[in-house]
């Protein structure tokens, strides 16, 4: 059975800081609980998957700077292969300048060396990955993002696509994508549907299964997910926790999900394991730090009646 992931995606550092409320056009206000960490949608989604036990491939970029190099220690420490992790030394390591009042979190992002990353790297991370699973999202290059999927499915790979940052993309995309993983905002930019409940996301699938995407989880917050594909459709309900922060949650949601795809495991196992996951990942501070263990998870699931 193949069970190896290879992620095309970003990897950033990520600089915390926390405030009472948001300041308002030219105000300067005090914040307080600074906090540095390994970021980037692509490093969170590998890392999630790795720190389960999978063997999980990151390819990327990061700058020749001091943020890179504690990116690559970071991800050498949670598993992660780095092998097809580039240094540039013309841009530095990406950034996500992050503000958080309470449980709202507001993000900005340079994409620096993120935007390095080439075909030609693709090409030579890929060439023995025949029939294994391939992940990626929207923060580095579409044109890169477009490339890998194309030869992705050239070497008969299970495509998972997580739209993130969503923008409207070419319909050659979606004749390339398996599983499509998507929230609510991210829905309703690429179908103009903002599903609520079963009916919107029915009403969503169908336009993005007429695209030629074979499989779509949608994500609802609080609400739970909903997965559809052409005979299935599945509510996973939510699981409800104390939270800490909500910053790494989709991520983990996200590498989750492919640890299962990679076990072979049934789709409904699949998709609770993920939710159950993205909810421990709210209790702790940070994104990477907040990653639960293949037994975190498991006794997770087994205190709330699952997997006994």
């Amino acid at each position: 059975m193949k069970n190896s992931v290879y992620v095309l995606g970003s990897v950033n550092y990520d600089l915390m800081i926390c405030s009472k409320r948001m300041p308002v056009q030219g105000e300067t206000i005090s914040g307080y609980g600074y906090f540095e960490a390994i970021g980037g949608k692509g490093a969170n989604q590998a890392a999630a998957c790795a720190k389960l036990g999978c063997l999980t491939n990151l390819i990327g970029c990061v700058g020749a700077d001091y943020h890179g190099q504690c990116a690559l220690d970071g991800l050498n420490r949670v598993g992660i292969k780095t092998d097809h992790l580039r240094v540039s030394k013309s841009e530095n390591t990406g950034k996500a300048i992050i503000i958080k009042t309470g449980n709202d979190n507001r993000i900005i992002i340079n994409q620096g060396a993120n935007g390095c990353i080439s075909k030609q790297q693709i090409e030579e991370a890929l060439k023995n990955a025949e029939g294994e699973f391939f992940l990626t999202q929207f923060e580095t290059p579409l044109d890169l993002v477009y490339e890998g999927l194309k030869c992705a499915k050239k070497l008969n790979m299970t495509t998972v696509v997580n739209p993130a940052p969503a923008i409207a993309v070419d319909m050659k995309f979606y004749e390339l994508i398996d599983y499509l993983v998507l929230n609510q905002s991210e829905s309703e930019i690429l179908t103009g549907i903002f599903p609520n409940d079963q009916d919107d996301c029915e009403k969503a699938a169908k336009i993005l299964f007429d695209r030629g995407v074979k499989h779509v989880v949608f994500t609802l917050g609080s609400s739970g997910s909903i997965y559809i594909d052409g005979e299935t459709r599945l509510k996973i309900a939510p699981f409800h926790v104390k939270v800490a922060d909500t910053t790494g949650a989709g991520d983990t949601y996200i590498g989750t999900m492919l640890y299962g795809l990679t076990q072979n495991w049934p789709i409904e196992k699949v998709l609770t394991s993920a939710s159950a996951a993205g909810a421990l990942a709210c209790t702790k501070e940070g994104a990477q730090e907040a990653l639960p263990t293949y037994e975190e998870l498991v006794t997770f699931l087994k205190e709330g009646g699952y997997y006994e």
